[in-house]
């Protein structure tokens, strides 16, 4: 009888049924209302109804029994991750590699920290056989932490592993930022370019504005934003190539799009203000410009040269010299400077 029913249930909720299924899992628990099994198919069953609260009733019903019952232990992790609760989903999953030190489980560990900002912490742990899966972690995490020598060192090792489009990507953005753009073009030729992916299409984009087909690279970095159209960089990198094509409209609103998103990078207010100084709007230009960056400072002291205010102008280019003594653009305008007052 028993058997029956839980044929039933797995049936419906293989055709995805989730409803009919957790009533034929509740009929199955009046024969056996301790099976740990059992509750765990109508927690999963609840979570992929995105019902996450009596998905937890269940998990907490299963742990309190068995604290270390790792496929329970993994939905509630997957819980967390939903919830975006980082440290919660990382302890979950430290919880589970205690129990189980596979490959797999330590690389679930590997994601998190990356994703929540702890890239140091992965390199705490003691890794006897690194898998692919972790080397690429390993690699992201020197790429986020701008390490990019050890970052290279750790993509070659996954890519002697397994070549894949995962691996390549991230290998051509490791080379993009050391400004190794032409070995970037070389990768783009073992990259498969159907796949419909964000970070692909903004990648293309990147070597298109490096060809200098802008009106294509617009095109790939749009494509971004229709896959993940709350990335902050895709947005940027439209805008800074609107720029470039001299349609001012629309690089303004793809830069206040960057904001939108990324409020507290300073980057984008000094593009942005940088258009708006190209077009002589220096009042406007200036309210973009309240960020503690050498660029918007020195920005800052060139308007105050263009707006005839040449005695401040001259004070705080003085105090950035000191800061860039080598700085072409700052020791032009500073001779412009001193040349207008000797007159």
């Amino acid at each position: 009888m028993i058997k029956a029913i839980l044929q039933e249930g797995f049936v419906l909720k293989s055709k995805g049924y989730y409803k009919h299924a957790i009533e034929a899992f509740y009929k199955a628990l009046e024969f056996d209302n301790t099976s740990a099994e059992l509750l765990l198919e109508i927690a999963e069953l609840y979570y992929l109804l995105n019902d996450e609260e009596r998905a937890l009733n269940y998990i907490e019903s299963i742990l309190e029994k068995n604290p270390t019952h790792i496929e329970t232990l993994k939905l509630l992790k997957n819980i967390f991750i939903n919830k975006q609760a980082w440290a919660e989903a990382i302890q979950t999953s430290k919880n589970i590699y205690s129990i189980s030190q596979t490959s797999e489980n330590l690389t679930e560990i590997f994601k998190l920290l990356n994703r929540q900002g702890n890239f140091q912490e992965i390199f705490e742990y003691e890794t006897i056989e690194e898998t692919e899966d972790m080397l690429y972690e390993k690699a992201f995490a020197k790429f986020l932490l701008n390490e990019l020598s050890e970052a290279i060192e750790y993509i070659n090792k996954a890519l002697l592993l397994k070549t894949n489009n995962k691996n390549l990507l991230l290998k051509g953005k490791i080379l993009y930022r050391m400004k190794n753009k032409d070995e970037c073009l070389q990768i783009l030729k073992d990259l498969d370019l159907s796949i419909e992916d964000a970070e692909l299409m903004n990648f293309i984009g990147l070597l298109e504005q490096y060809k200098c087909n802008f009106k294509k690279a617009i095109e790939y970095f749009l494509k971004a934003v229709k896959l993940d159209p709350t990335n902050d960089e895709y947005y940027y990198n439209c805008a800074s190539t609107y720029f470039k094509l001299g349609d001012i409209l629309q690089a303004k609103r793809y830069y206040n799009l960057a904001i939108s998103y990324n409020p507290e990078n300073p980057n984008y207010h000094f593009a942005l203000a940088n258009l708006y100084y190209s077009e002589k709007h220096y009042k406007r230009a200036l309210e973009e410009l309240d960020y503690d960056l050498f660029e918007a400072k020195l920005l800052k002291s060139i308007i105050l040269y263009d707006s005839g205010y040449l005695a401040i102008a001259k004070k705080e280019m003085e105090k950035l010299i000191v800061e860039q003594p080598d700085n072409e653009l700052l020791k032009k305008y500073l001779e412009r400077v001193e040349e207008n007052l000797k007159i």
